[in-house]
């Protein structure tokens, strides 16, 4: 809805300006992604100005020489684009039941050009990502003017069972005159990558929580909290988040959230109420997000809600230890629904392999166990292949062997024993290995503590980008060194000793 660049001519494979759909009249292009375009048009009718939205997925469909009609790529892509279509459609009948304000209305869908259009009203203003563009961070007023009304809008299509599955900065406009406004719910956008993964787009980096990443991933109103809480970090520190699945994957290895708390990166220039509840929002695990949009409405406004209170990555402490319990795919959806065929075919094809001693394949067959993909979670099966990887001299295998005989996953937990496997992962390059020798060592855990040992490892894995040992390291080389007291009370003594045997010759001359 924002304003784009005027345009005369079929300008990345747009409608020419001047175009007519029925009663409207293509007036400039407002915005281009992967799934669509979005014009300004003219409305001869009630005479005013609209917004329209023309499906083109530019994956599948192109403009043909006439510079009007849309068609699919080849025949192979045509039941893609057909399917989308359906969804598109889907997307307006959906979007035209919402009066709120801070939901994008639909006021009409019109089949023509071998696709579709969904004509909208149009507002006068910019997109957040313009305005951030241009100020770089928002105040925490400006924040909230944000936040709230379009929490208040997403409780209401949450109850109709509707998801928006891509808020972000360029999805949310500001209008110059009322509160912002949420676009793009991009039903189509989703059906089509649920059916192919040919498409880009699907999930916007940064914004997007795990459970988007996968098919598996079970999807709810948590969703769309995560992808504003998101937008609200970008808001209040400048940036967008680290990816989702970069957390995720950092988090399981034992290593710390590399994603800076809001409450520290923002700290000071908010009240930490409003902190809190965003962090609480960017839980990396569905399972520790607010469950509904009247859960941070209740916080925000100080009314009594039903969710816990939020969960907010502490600050580091002096240096990082690895913690004595899991952290796992399996613990962030909050019922993993049973294998599909096809995971389970794959399971039993690498236990086969596995069976007959390739290392590979019984490292693969102890994450397979140890995540509960293609089969029930088992720790101790788990524990068994990654013993037998290990011996092989597979680093990795190493690496998660020593994790959990520390932590006591799927049996006794071993410090010393830890140490020797994560000694030989660490030797063969394992970076995650290194960090977390590095952390033994710092703390005498399985080891005798040796800080130039630490220094050693988190040197290493520093150097190749691991923001634990970065953060460790920092902490470590920013400690005083404490000088020893017994070069100076040896000096004292011998002086001590050199004095009465001066004083004693002195009292024999007497």
């Amino acid at each position: 809805m924002s304003r784009g660049p005027d345009v005369s001519t079929g300008l990345h494979g747009a409608l020419a300006v001047g175009s007519r759909l029925e009663s409207y009249e293509i007036a400039n292009i407002l915005g281009v992604g992967g799934f669509g375009i979005t014009y300004k048009g003219y409305d001869h009718d009630l005479r005013r100005d609209v917004a329209i939205k023309e499906y083109l997925p530019n994956g599948l469909a192109q403009r043909t020489a006439d510079g009007t009609t849309v068609v699919p790529r080849s025949d192979n892509d045509r039941k893609h684009y057909e399917y989308g279509l359906k969804q598109f459609l889907e997307e307006a009948r959906i979007l035209a039941k919402f009066k709120e304000r801070s939901i994008v209305h639909v006021n009409r869908f019109i089949e023509a050009n071998g696709t579709a259009y969904l004509v909208m009203d149009y507002e006068d203003g910019e997109s957040l990502a313009e305005q951030l563009k241009r100020s770089g961070v928002l105040t925490e007023a400006e924040a909230r003017a944000i936040l709230v009304p379009i929490l208040e809008g997403l409780r209401v299509v949450h109850a109709k069972g509707v998801l928006h599955r891509d808020i972000k900065p360029g999805n949310i406009f500001l209008r110059k005159d009322g509160p912002p406004v949420l676009l793009d719910f991009g039903a189509a956008r989703q059906a089509l990558g649920e059916q192919t993964r040919t498409l880009t787009g699907i999930v916007t980096p940064g914004y997007g929580p795990f459970e988007q990443y996968g098919s598996l991933g079970r999807q709810g109103p948590w969703t769309d909290l995560y992808a504003l809480g998101a937008t609200m970090y970008h808001c209040l520190t400048g940036r967008a988040p680290v990816e989702a699945p970069d957390r995720i994957t950092v988090l399981q290895e034992g290593a710390p959230d590399p994603l800076k708390p809001v409450v520290e990166a923002a700290a000071g220039r908010c009240s930490r109420e409003l902190l809190t509840v965003v962090d609480w929002m960017l839980a990396p695990h569905a399972k520790d997000r607010p469950h509904s949009a009247e859960d941070v409405l209740a916080r925000l406004t100080r009314r009594k809600g039903t969710s816990p209170e939020p969960r907010v990555a502490s600050a580091f402490p002096k240096t990082q230890v690895m913690s004595g319990g899991t952290t796992d795919v399996a613990a962030e959806r909050p019922s993993a629904p049973p294998p599909t065929k096809e995971q389970a075919r794959a399971f039993e094809a690498c236990r086969a392999t596995a069976e007959q001693g390739e290392a590979a394949a019984q490292y693969e067959l102890a994450m397979m166990h140890a995540y509960g993909r293609g089969t029930a979670r088992d720790e101790s099966a788990a524990l068994e292949w990654l013993r037998k990887a290990a011996a092989q001299g597979h680093g990795a295998a190493q690496g998660k062997l020593g994790l959990m005989l520390f932590r006591g996953i799927g049996t006794a937990k071993d410090e010393v024993v830890a140490a020797e496997w994560l000694g030989k992962a660490a030797e063969r390059g394992d970076i995650v290995a290194q960090f977390n020798l590095g952390m033994m060592y710092a703390h005498g855990l399985g080891v005798q503590q040796d800080l130039a040992q630490a220094l050693k490892w988190y040197q290493l894995a520093a150097e190749r980008g691991h923001a634990g040992a970065q953060t460790n390291l920092q902490v470590l080389a920013a400690q005083p060194r404490r000088r020893s007291r017994w070069p100076w009370i040896s000096a004292l003594v011998v002086l001590c000793l050199l004095a009465l045997v001066i004083a004693r010759r002195l009292w024999w001359r007497a």
